[in-house]
């Protein structure tokens, strides 16, 4: 501004310079005519006045339009204001056709950089909008670039770091290092970065970005299809194992009985009876993969049959009381009240609650009993389960209780304890169907246990309040003639 106001002080003194210059080749003629006697001097005074004057009039309004001009094109050089458009002559017909050039230059330039800020800001939109970090690399192997997922895995100041501060890992430096030297275009490797399993992919750009980019790493989360795959692969080993050992037992007593055991009828009878309880064994595994496969199939189903729960565990107990007689040990069903709406599956939840009930059966103590009871409250504290409201059944034994190191692992599949697998026969996924058919229900089943309370299995179901007629919860608590198709209740 200064140097402005510096220019606009020396205007007079340059106009003046201007003016005896154009005014010098007049003064030079006048000169030589008075040298030659063919003027007098004060008549060339008065000539040489006149044409200064003459100058004056005439260069004046154009230097005044040029000082203008000069004046706006630097106020727009500036980023001024410019609102104000200069004023010429009317006469001045070049200088307004220079003037609406220039302005139409301004407005070509202000949309083009508007267009261009507004395909930036779209452009880093775009980008954060993306789920997989993205990361954009100068030629130095230096961040001048990241989305909102890669500043989250990074840390916000990510940029001008380097690839080898961000990512410890040797194999994808050399990768960069040889896009980098444009060895090659792509490269793509697996790297283990947060505890978290990434596809990493750095590919060079078909010419230099924006602030000097040349190479993209995107990164893409492969943790959940990895232990997805590990799941796969342990549970067919699993299951061949499974699968194998009842099948070397029938094996081996066929190529008894056929050979050595063939016209020993005690034998024969011994045989007969392991391997009928071997193809039980492998029949409930079938049966139980089976189900397994089905949950899974039916994992985004809608559930939206409304399910009364108290009536389905007098169902259950019914189902298993011949068994409890058989071990000594009795069922006893707690009163259970059910005011609000429980969505589910019948058939399923029927499966839940009698494979807790018969295991429960199984490994509890002889003479003892298999407790059952219910209770409803508001959730306050639970936020896995989206609901106002939640329904707990626990089912109670107060056999030998489970050690703390077993507990996290109770609901794996094919798992079982191992001081355990000698008292009952099982084929270790009826507790992974339970968690299974719980999840599918939107709810959560926990496990504790205790030398003093023994063991408690508690099943948390979404509950949503629902005012029903005493009738209703009448009738509904007293319906214990419906049947339930029974479902393998194998641990």
């Amino acid at each position: 501004m200064s140097q402005q106001n510096s220019d606009q002080n020396d205007v007079p003194y340059q106009f003046v310079e201007r003016v005896l210059t154009v005014s010098l080749p007049t003064a030079f003629m006048l000169i030589i005519l008075v040298l030659a006697g063919e003027v007098q001097v004060m008549s060339a005074i008065a000539g040489f006045a006149m044409v200064v004057c003459l100058t004056i009039v005439l260069a004046l309004p154009f230097l005044m339009n040029l000082r203008n001009l000069t004046q706006y094109v630097h106020q727009m050089a500036q980023e001024e204001d410019v609102s104000d458009m200069p004023t010429f002559g009317k006469k001045d017909e070049e200088s307004a056709r220079i003037i609406a050039a220039i302005n139409q230059m301004r407005n070509i330039w202000t949309t083009r950089t508007e267009q261009l800020e507004a395909q930036t800001l779209s452009d880093a939109a775009v980008l954060d909008s993306l789920p997989d970090p993205l990361l954009m690399l100068d030629k130095e192997g230096v961040v001048i670039g990241a989305n909102l997922a890669a500043r989250e895995l990074f840390g916000f100041n990510v940029r001008g770091q380097t690839l080898k501060m961000l990512v410890d890992t040797p194999d994808l430096s050399l990768a960069a290092d040889r896009i980098l030297r444009e060895e090659t275009r792509k490269e793509t490797l697996e790297v283990d970065l947060k505890q978290k399993v990434f596809s990493a992919k750095l590919e060079r750009l078909p010419a230099t970005a924006k602030a000097g980019a040349v190479m993209v790493l995107t990164l893409y989360d492969m943790t959940a299809r990895k232990q997805f795959e590990q799941m796969q692969t342990d549970f067919i080993a699993n299951a061949s194992h499974e699968l194998r050992t009842p099948l070397s037992v029938l094996s081996g007593f066929i190529e008894t009985l056929q050979s050595t055991a063939k016209e020993d009828e005690q034998a024969r009878e011994k045989f007969l009876t392991i391997m009928q309880t071997q193809a039980f064994r492998m029949s409930g595994l079938i049966e139980s993969l089976l189900c397994l496969s089905r949950l899974q199939m039916s994992e985004g189903e809608q559930l939206s049959d409304q399910v009364d729960i108290p009536d389905l565990l007098v169902i259950v107990k019914q189902m298993l009381d011949a068994k409890a007689v058989k071990t000594d040990m009795s069922i006893v069903l707690k009163p259970c009240a059910q005011k609000g709406r429980i969505l589910g599956n019948v058939g399923e939840l029927n499966q839940v609650f009698q494979n807790l009930t018969d295991n429960a059966l199984k490994y509890g103590k002889s003479g003892g009993q298999v407790t059952i009871s219910c209770r409803s409250f508001e959730n306050t504290e639970m936020s896995d389960i989206k609901a106002p409201m939640i329904y707990a059944v626990a089912v109670h034994n107060t056999g030998e209780p489970i050690a703390a190191e077993y507990l996290p692992h109770l609901f794996e599949r094919f798992y079982r304890v191992a001081a355990t697998k000698n008292k009952a026969v099982g084929t270790g996924l009826g507790l992974s169907i339970v968690e299974q058919i719980v999840k599918h229900h939107n709810g959560v089943i926990k496990v504790q246990s205790s030398n003093e309370t023994g063991t408690v299995f508690t099943v948390y179901l979404p509950m949503y309040p629902e005012e029903f007629s005493e009738s209703e919860g009448t009738s509904d608590s007293e319906s214990s003639e419906q049947t339930i198709p029974a479902s393998s209740a194998e641990p």
